[in-house]
């Protein structure tokens, strides 16, 4: 069959610019035996795929000594709320399972879908001033940070596209996990399984979005 780069040798785009922050996450979060997790679950209530990812997620961790998952689910999970939680510096990881789009004419302007329709945007990512060490955004178009044939330097107009993982990756994010294109609910929820499993057995991150890959791959 053909080669797939991205599912043998771990081929991924990488975001590079003249101006990027160095990483925000807290040191102090290193010296906490415990793993934070952060699981934000279906904010507009209309997602049972985002239910069931969220269950596959918990029995991934269950059990995983030192970690603890703390759910923010459905009209808890306010722009606010998200957005509180993701600056507190009381989390190491973030999962969002839920809606995300991404705006081709104000990038700015593409974000995470909240309780009440609200949007958690790449504004309000740009402010941020402290965040988790891995974000996992498993949301449509949560990792896209360009209008398609749009020709943008990063350098010349370092705000002129940004989305919302455009400005968490300049914000300083340390790990940025998310998807460019729209996903199907079965292909997000078998990702979830085999990320976290991979990483719950103690692989590293690139290794286990590797194995995450060809599981979608092989249930296709």
């Amino acid at each position: 069959g053909a080669w797939s780069p991205a599912l043998d040798g771990g081929l991924s785009r990488r975001y590079t610019a003249s101006n990027i922050s160095v990483a925000k996450y807290l040191a102090t979060r290193a010296d906490d035996e415990r793993l934070q997790v952060l699981a934000v679950i279906n904010p507009t209530g209309d997602l049972a795929g985002a239910e069931r990812e969220f269950a596959v997620v918990e029995k991934s961790l269950k059990g995983v000594r030192g970690v603890q998952l703390t759910p923010l689910r459905g009209e808890a999970a306010t722009r606010e709320a998200i957005r509180e939680r993701l600056e507190s510096g009381a989390f190491d990881m973030v999962h969002y399972a839920g809606h995300a789009f991404f705006d081709q004419d104000d990038p700015l302007n593409s974000g995470l879908i909240c309780a009440g329709d609200d949007v958690l945007t790449g504004r309000d990512a740009a402010k941020l001033s402290s965040l988790p060490s891995l974000v996992f955004f498993n949301a449509c178009e949560a990792g896209r940070i360009r209008r398609r044939g749009r020709n943008v330097s990063a350098r010349r107009e370092p705000h002129a596209a940004a989305g919302l993982a455009e400005a968490l990756l300049r914000g300083g994010i340390a790990n940025f996990v998310g998807t460019y294109w729209p996903l199907g609910d079965e292909p997000a929820v078998e990702f979830a399984r085999a990320f976290y499993r991979q990483l719950a057995s103690g692989e590293p991150i690139g290794p286990a979005i590797c194995t995450a890959r060809r599981a979608i791959r092989k249930s296709t």
